[in-house]
């Protein structure tokens, strides 16, 4: 916020210096004043407030529906039409103006013989959305805690120095004190006049006049020594010094008041701040009772909610700890509470966390189900103790094709995990945990299974997991490692293969330099992916490395180098998935410029995969392609050029792309490209693509688009496919 600037001395047209007073709110442009004294108008706003109707349910969100076709799919199932409808709608209800809620309802269908349609409901308690609305309120409410009485004394001292400056500037500037100077030389040469003649009087009293009226006030002293008494030059001197330590004294308080305003201005900031990071119900009411804020400020339901980290029904994501309940999909519900100085979770449902359990057709769905209790002390955030129970049944078999006892077992376990955080930038995490499972197939009884989790002489049940994350803001340094160790029959709701005794490992460091404009990213891993395709017994000695430096420097273009590994999915025919991992380089230079006023952009991207053909089943196999763009904006019109060329072992394909974009007025978009392509510097094919979409007041946003390309085959051949796309969006 700008800081109000002191009044200006001017000098007025007779030369004498003047004070241009301002409003005193604006020195205290950031409180208002005005709101401080009158104090009895904020409880009629507060009341005006609670008299306006305030809705039940109060509902926003969007709505999203899209219909596409493809003419040919070849990852992971080879397929030709393809037709698949989307439905889905996000809902943000507010239920009283207190209690947001989030529902998601998703429709999935299609004409494919391996794909499953899927109709998914999710309600989440948004409480993101709940916090934000307590942290607005505590934001108001602060305002009245800003102890703002020395900020008054002070302006009401200026005040009645202001006044009594300006009553002195009337005087001293006032023209009857030119007309007192007159009149009392008037007064002395008429004494003095003995047997001149009157003319010759006249004469002089005239040209003493003129002299007088003639004179600017900054001379003023020279002439009234020279023509005024004694006791008249006296009064006006000490009204001039009176004055010129008024003046003095009033830029004292316009520092006092700019200090002051300052001062609070700071403090009110400081206090948003800390309302903007607190992120727990002990930070929460903390916070207010330092601040002198009751607790019935918010309601009871409120102060229940703000500690449920979650609550979530129907289908949504469980992501717990490492070694217990890892990003699973579970249909069914889950709620996480974090009332200081307890911690509770519970969840419970289904579980389909496969790629073919829920997305592949005419496959007999296994009967997976998850029970997990979570009991600690600590905040989530900061220092905790977590113990967790967790139980059901897993299809531990990932090949095992049919939902048969050898391929169904009842999983259950116990972990123990501890989180210490040094301070907000350094903490570390460490797990341990037993498990049990019947891994010949036999059923056993729970008895006997948990006999086994509490068996402390065995260990090849048993695994580990530590976690470090570090950051130093003064250099601007990341660091992230963990180790995790699996025994041969451990078993949790993770996708860890069995019968192999596997330890894994990650080390990433992150560090900016030079002003944050040079980013580097570098990583060395061993068995930190989890696959859900895996082998049973799969256990890779494979250490991926990566490296990424990325350069944005103002004015110059933005340059990123990457490399990593990279993974693929593929089916074989008896409906057996698999994953190939491999490596890849990336190369990205883009530049955002002008030219004679026009915005333009090129960019360059090379991409190269380090791997052979029997690293995987996709044609593509120690490939690279090589791209330039370039687009050219103005004020509605887009063109955009782009070459490639893509090189493997018998092929080579150049292409050349022209695309031309208008948009009027936000409300129409088309957009329309030509393609051509040259396979190994003989056959040439034409191909294309065409979108137009148009907003519709109160209604929404439709887009249409078809799109024809040629993707390598088989043999070396193109392989042409149409794609078409209409869908339909609101926001409401």
């Amino acid at each position: 916020m700008a800081q109000a600037a002191p009044p200006i001395n001017k000098p007025d047209s007779a030369g004498v210096q003047k004070i241009v007073s301002k409003p005193i709110d604006v020195y205290y442009n950031y409180i208002p004043v005005t709101a401080k004294k009158n104090k009895d108008s904020l409880p009629l706003l507060a009341t005006t407030l609670q008299k306006s109707a305030v809705p039940f349910l109060k509902v926003q969100g969007n709505i999203l529906y899209n219909f596409s076709y493809r003419s040919y799919i070849d990852t992971p199932f080879t397929q030709h039409d393809l037709l698949q409808h989307l439905v889905q709608a996000s809902l943000d209800v507010t239920i009283k103006n207190k209690y947001p809620v989030k529902m998601t309802i998703t429709n999935r269908s299609s004409n494919s013989p391996y794909f499953r349609n899927i109709t998914d409901v999710n309600f989440q308690f948004n409480r993101p959305q709940l916090l934000n609305n307590i942290k607005a309120s505590l934001k108001a409410k602060t305002l009245s805690t800003i102890n703002t009485e020395a900020l008054l004394q002070a302006e009401e001292q200026y005040k009645n120095k202001l006044q009594q400056v300006q009553a002195l500037q009337q005087w001293v500037n006032s023209p009857a004190r030119v007309q007192e100077f007159i009149e009392q030389k008037e007064q002395e040469l008429q004494r003095k006049i003995t047997s001149k003649a009157m003319d010759t009087v006249s004469t002089i009293i005239s040209s003493t006049r003129e002299k007088i009226v003639k004179q600017s006030s900054n001379k003023m002293d020279s002439v009234l020594h020279d023509t005024i008494n004694s006791s008249l030059i006296e009064k006006f001197n000490a009204k001039k010094e009176e004055l010129a330590k008024l003046e003095l004294t009033l830029k004292t308080y316009e520092s006092k008041i700019r200090q002051i305003t300052k001062n609070t201005r700071d403090s009110l900031d400081n206090i948003q701040k800390q309302i903007n990071s607190l992120s727990n119900p002990s930070a929460l009411f903390s916070f207010m009772k330092k601040h002198c804020i009751s607790k019935n400020e918010l309601t009871k339901t409120q102060r229940l909610l703000v500690s449920i980290n979650q609550l979530g029904i129907g289908r949504g994501w469980v992501d717990y700890s490492e070694l217990t309940v890892k990003n699973i999909s579970l249909t069914g519900i889950n709620i996480e509470t974090n009332p200081s100085p307890f911690y509770f979770a519970f969840a419970a449902g289904k579980v389909n966390y496969r790629f073919r359990d829920f997305i592949v057709k005419n496959t007999t769905l296994p009967d997976q189900s998850l029970y997990l209790l979570r009991v600690g002390m600590g905040q989530k955030e900061k220092n905790n103790f977590i113990i967790t129970l967790y139980d059901g049944k897993k299809s531990v078999l990932n090949y095992t094709p049919n939902n048969t006892k050898a391929d169904i077992q009842r999983v259950l376990g116990i972990s123990a995990e501890v989180k210490m955080a040094i301070n907000a930038n350094n903490y570390i995490i460490a797990e341990i945990a037993k498990s049990s499972f019947n891994n010949a197939g036999e059923p056993s009884s729970p008895s006997a299974l948990m006999n086994k989790v509490f068996n402390l002489k065995i260990h090849h049940n048993e695994a580990y997991s530590i976690k470090l994350f570090s950051q130093n803001p003064l250099t601007d340094t990341r660091f992230t490692g963990y180790y995790k160790k699996t025994g041969e029959n451990f078993q949790s709701f993770n996708l860890y293969p069995i019968n192999v005794n596997q330890d894994a490992w990650l080390v990433k460091i992150n560090q900016h330099i030079w002003k944050k404009r040079l980013s580097l990213e570098a990583s060395v891993r061993k068995n930190d992916f989890i696959s859900p395709v895996a082998a049973p017994a799969f256990s890779s000695k494979t250490i991926f490395k990566s490296l990424q430096a990325s350069l944005r420097l103002p004015k110059y273009p933005f340059v990123s180098v990457g490399y990593y590994p990279s993974s693929q999915l593929s089916v074989s025919n008896n409906n057996t998935l698999t994953e190939n991992q491999y490596n890849t380089l990336n190369a990205v230079i883009s530049h955002n410029y002008q030219l004679h006023r026009i915005g333009m952009n090129t960019n360059a991207i090379v991409t190269k995969f380090y791997n052979n053909s029997s690293d995987t089943n996709f044609i593509y196999f120690n490939a690279a392609t090589y791209t330039v763009n370039h687009s050219i904006f103005l004020s509605q019109l887009t063109l955009q050029s782009s070459a490639s060329v893509t090189e493997q072992k018998d092929l080579h394909l150049f292409s050349l792309e022209q695309l031309i974009g208008y948009q009027f007025k936000n409300r129409i978009t088309l957009t329309g490209s030509v393609k051509w392509n040259k396979l190994n510097a003989g056959e040439i094919f034409f191909g294309g693509s065409g979108t137009a979409g148009i907003y519709i007041n109160k209604l929404g946003t439709v887009q249409i688009n078809y799109e024809k390309i040629y993707l390598p085959g088989y043999n070396s051949k193109l392989m042409p496919v149409d794609m078409g796309k209409l869908s339909f969006y609101r926001a409401f």
